[in-house]
């Protein structure tokens, strides 16, 4: 019963983040029904390990917590749908969910989804503790705030790797593990399980939200099909979590620019601040979507829509800026000043870095055939579409200053460099990766225009 409870345990957070979506942004036409659906989870799993982080700060008992959060759950799923029940039947009766597909790019995607869903419960299965990150860092942090009651700051006293990270797997692990009653593995398989499927639902649903339903199968069958997708999300690391919300709030920012509709900012804003949230480069995609932002709330018209985005981007930077200066210990990268100037001189290290990263993203994707020069080629062979969204700009100087960032901080690390480029660049890709896949299949042709 252990696994059923365990998938149990996550749907009152889902609910929570359906629900609290709704209230923000309530379209009811079926293409926003499934972006919300796909959002939900991502944001659901942060209110929860925000409010729960504060409240254990407090010096509360955590299973208290919990149990206040499924009634409000339970309450606000009830009162939404009580209150739309028109309008769901409404949608679900015009089931314009996507345009008309046919029975074989159905097919397709069916079979797809069910053998990612495969894979990703085999991997779970084979490596039901994860990799050594999961165990050195994620983990062990939720079983300090799980089982260590009062004492469970006890976590930041860990003298190995990294004791600074923020806590949003932490906390929702050690809610999940309330539940269950006991720290089992499936509790955390149960949690990246569902981060998997609801980031390759969310690319599904944006690319369908602008352009349709066969160019947006092409996308997810492309990033569930690949061996690095299931392996990076069943680690049980933060990196897929945090590649998710870097989609989520790209999503969002592309949205704002369809509609004008400044909930689209505060949406973004709020999931971006989860990044930080969630892994400290999440920090630098704060940054670089910041940039953005301020960038078009310098034009008069945009001024309220970034002021939005700054509302939400402000409720999780507050608590990571806490968390922060108030209880994490220094990060061990940013800490380390010795020797900086040479290092950013030594035209050896950018030699290395390029050299290294040129390999690794030749690579991606665990694919026989290098996955880039596939998508350079079928650039090249089938074209820009013409059909595009505005504001695409936005994601291509995320995805730029994101990168950026990890360069200079692979430039001044003072770990040895090709050990660090050789452990981590992959998982720096990773970060990226859906908000590329996105950008590429907003601009290419779709199989109707090729």
């Amino acid at each position: 019963m252990t696994p059923a409870l365990s998938f149990a345990a996550i749907l009152p957070r889902i609910l929570l983040g359906f629900c609290l979506l709704h209230f923000c942004w309530n379209a009811m036409d079926g293409k926003s029904l499934l972006v919300r659906f796909f959002l939900s989870a991502a944001a659901g799993f942060g209110v929860s390990s925000l409010l729960g982080f504060l409240w254990i700060w407090l010096g509360l008992p955590l299973p208290v917590y919990v149990v206040l959060e499924s009634i409000a759950a339970a309450a606000l799923t009830g009162w939404m749908f009580y209150t739309t029940r028109r309008q769901w039947a409404s949608a679900l009766r015009l089931q314009n969910w996507t345009e008309k597909p046919n029975l074989v790019w159905m097919l397709i995607l069916a079979v797809s989804l069910f053998l990612f869903t495969l894979n990703l419960m085999l991997y779970g299965l084979q490596y039901p503790h994860g990799r050594p990150d999961a165990w050195i860092n994620w983990n062990v942090a939720a079983r300090f705030i799980y089982l260590g009651g009062a004492d469970w700051q006890a976590t930041f006293l860990r003298q190995l790797d990294h004791p600074d990270y923020p806590l949003f797997m932490a906390v929702t692990n050690a809610i999940t593990w309330v539940f269950l009653g006991k720290t089992s593995t499936w509790g955390v398989i149960a949690f990246h399980f569902a981060i998997s499927l609801f980031t390759a639902g969310l690319l599904f649903s944006l690319v369908n939200y602008f352009r349709g339903f066969k160019q947006a199968s092409l996308a997810a069958v492309l990033f569930m099909s690949l061996p690095f997708t299931v392996d990076q999300g069943m680690r049980q690391y933060a990196d897929l979590l945090l590649a998710c919300l870097l989609l989520a709030a790209g999503g969002m920012t592309l949205l704002y620019f369809q509609t004008k509709e400044r909930r689209f900012a505060l949406l973004a804003g709020f999931l971006i601040g989860l990044g930080g949230w969630a892994k400290n480069e999440g920090l630098a995609a704060i940054f670089g979507f910041s940039l953005v932002w301020l960038l078009l709330g310098m034009k008069k018209t945009e001024r309220m829509a970034f002021r939005k985005y700054a509302i939400g981007l402000a409720i999780p930077f507050l608590i990571i800026v806490v968390f922060k200066l108030v209880l994490a210990p220094p990060n061990d990268l940013l800490s380390a000043r010795d020797g900086l100037l040479d290092k950013v001189l030594n035209v050896e290290r950018y030699l290395i870095i390029f050299r290294e990263a040129g390999i690794v993203l030749w690579n991606l994707g665990g694919t026989p055939v290098s996955l880039p020069g596939l998508i350079i080629l079928m650039m090249v062979l089938v074209g820009g579409s013409r059909n595009f969204p505005s504001g695409m700009w936005t994601i291509g100087a995320v995805i730029f200053l994101q990168l950026a960032v990890y360069f200079c901080i692979y430039l001044i690390t003072p770990l040895e460099l090709t050990y660090h480029l050789n452990t981590s660049l992959d998982r720096l890709y990773l970060h990226v990766f859906p908000l590329a896949l996105l950008l590429f299949f907003l601009w290419v042709k779709s199989p109707t225009e090729t």
